[in-house]
């Protein structure tokens, strides 16, 4: 069986040409400040758009990432002085995505601090209304003492007021399928788990406090202003024609991920669309594991999204994909190779590709996957 373990569509000396280092970033922390503020399958590491920002905009400039999953190129757009943009059809992407670029207040750190302070004290209140999500088969995945203890998170977390609210509803999701019996954040079983009553709590206070400590680091710098949208990739209708300077993102990997399945629990408890992430997915597992699969649906629906980019593209601008190739029905797909086909298709231009190879212990949820190097490709608009 073919494994996704090298560069399919290029030869082993093309491969050690393009691999030399300079976008791998081994050796460096790839979870400061708000960046580890909630797990997400495959994100890309923050020193990635940060370098491509520094090289290929300036300050001022807008930046988009039209897959913007937890907010990485967000984040660091804003922290760089270029205000941005991020789509991304999964309602937990765009919660996350919102949390970390929100421009807090020294007021709002106080609230939240006081809010960690005393949060034992209102769980245990017994006029508290309890809010619980209802959906199939939601006894299956969760105890009833884990429904109740998050219940009760929930509940206490609605009175905070909006920025407050919005940070915390990032913490509350981040603990949701460890209080579950999904096995994990990259595998959607059921297993065995035993719930101690008060754990989801404990474990969003411990949470909680660490994400304001990484907060405090970075809530008096200067930050630029980002928009997060809930929509399709495929048609960035509130993007304005040639108003971004660089186009900086992680597509989904064909046949990698089902986020709308991973996030599923999520999804319901945070009170987002289950049925918009799951049917606006692209590359999803599910679709390119069916008996003789192909890839043309995901080359189709990439090809969408290249001509939204080179629409709101201004003159000039670039276009930087992070990309791996992948396997369908037991074939390798050159993803990168066509993503170079298609890109020059819709009028950008080609202007080189770097191997990345993939630190296995430093992978995000990927300890035994099988990509190790990925393709790093840069366009231009002329």
């Amino acid at each position: 069986m073919n494994q996704r373990t090298a560069i399919f569509g290029l030869d082993q000396d093309e491969i050690r040409k393009y691999s030399n280092g300079e976008w791998d970033f081994h050796k460096e922390d790839t979870q400061e400040h708000l960046h580890a503020l909630h797990p997400y399958p495959a994100r890309f590491i923050p020193q990635i758009p940060r370098k491509a920002i520094e090289l290929w905009t300036s300050e001022g400039d807008l930046v988009l990432d039209p897959f913007c999953g937890c907010g990485t190129t967000l984040l660091e757009s804003i922290l760089l002085g270029r205000p941005a943009i991020g789509v991304d059809n999964n309602g937990v992407a765009c919660l996350v995505s919102k949390a970390k670029t929100a421009h807090y207040s020294s007021q709002d750190l106080k609230v939240l601090n006081r809010f960690r302070i005393t949060l034992e004290d209102s769980i245990d209140n017994p006029k508290l209304q309890i809010s619980l999500p209802e959906y199939e088969n939601v006894d299956y995945w969760f105890s009833q003492e884990a429904m109740l203890d998050m219940g009760k998170l929930k509940a206490v977390i609605q009175d905070l007021p909006n920025r407050a609210k919005l940070f915390a509803d990032a913490v509350f999701s981040s603990v949701i399928v460890r209080a579950s019996n999904q096995d994990s954040d990259t595998r959607y079983a059921r297993i065995e788990r035993e719930y101690k009553p008060r754990s989801a709590i404990n474990w969003f206070i411990t949470k909680l406090s660490s994400s304001l400590g990484r907060l405090q680091e970075i809530i008096d710098l200067p930050k630029s202003k980002a928009k997060v949208f809930c929509q399709d990739g495929r048609n960035l209708g509130n993007v304005p024609a040639e108003t971004v300077k660089l186009i900086i993102t992680s597509p989904p990997y064909i046949n990698a991920y089902d986020y709308h399945k991973y996030h599923r629990h999520r999804l319901h408890w945070i009170d987002a669309d289950v049925s918009f992430a799951r049917d606006h997915e692209i590359g999803k597992h599910d679709t390119f594991t069916r008996p003789n699969a192909t890839p043309h649906r995901y080359f189709e629906d990439m090809l969408k999204c290249f001509e939204q980019w080179h629409r709101v593209l201004c003159r000039k601008g670039h276009v930087f994909i992070v990309t791996g190739d992948g396997i369908v029905s037991g074939e390798p797909v050159t993803v990168g190779d066509e993503f170079i086909s298609l890109c020059e298709k819709v009028g950008f231009t080609f202007r080189k590709r770097w191997i990345r190879k993939l630190k296995a212990k430093s992978k995000s949820f990927n300890q035994k996957a099988r990509i190790n190097e990925e393709h790093l490709l840069l366009f231009v608009k002329k």
